[in-house]
């Protein structure tokens, strides 16, 4: 299996990816640890292109964490089965501030972000949770209606984000 993950930052992506590797143990690629270089600084899209070029085609399995809709199409023409988190916007702006104020007061860096990376939740970033829903959302179906054959899940709360983990794991460890 191929899976992307994907939805507003805060909404748990990575969370999902640890605990569906938890059982699957696919080789997984943090879109977020490889595109930001620490500070403020990032990668290229056509180097982002290119790592998650040779990621892909270096494992039959796999797990690829992040949004960048840049490179959405070309991620969901690699993989099988495509996660959407529509969680809605209130949450994911509690939790993103929740988690950098975790991140700084503890002076760690979590294992899906790149070393150095400052955690400083700015008002543009807030802006862009507060509006993913109509911003990039209906780009991101956009680019999935385009891709029938593929499984597609849009999960929009907790109780579904579970109940999908729990028939997965049941579907590969049973």
């Amino acid at each position: 299996m191929k899976i992307i993950i994907i939805g507003c930052p805060g909404a748990g992506k990575s969370v999902l990816t640890k605990r569906i590797n938890d059982f699957l143990h696919y080789p997984v690629l943090h879109l977020d640890k490889i595109y930001h270089t620490g500070g403020k600084s990032h990668i290229t899209r056509d180097e982002l292109v290119k790592r998650v070029s040779d990621f892909t085609s270096m494992h039959d399995k796999w797990v690829v964490d992040g949004n960048y809709i840049s490179t959405l199409e070309m991620r969901v023409k690699l993989a099988d089965t495509i996660i959407v988190l529509n969680i809605p916007s209130e949450i994911c702006v509690a939790n993103a501030c929740k988690r950098a104020e975790e991140n700084i007061k503890q002076g760690i860096n979590r294992d899906d972000m790149a070393e150095g990376f400052d955690h400083t939740v700015t008002e543009e970033f807030l802006n862009f949770i507060k509006n993913f829903e109509m911003d990039t959302l209906p780009r991101v179906k956009a680019i999935l209606k385009n891709f029938p054959d593929k499984n597609i899940k849009f999960l929009s709360n907790y109780r579904e984000i579970e109940e999908f983990t729990e028939d997965l794991r049941k579907k590969y460890t049973e």
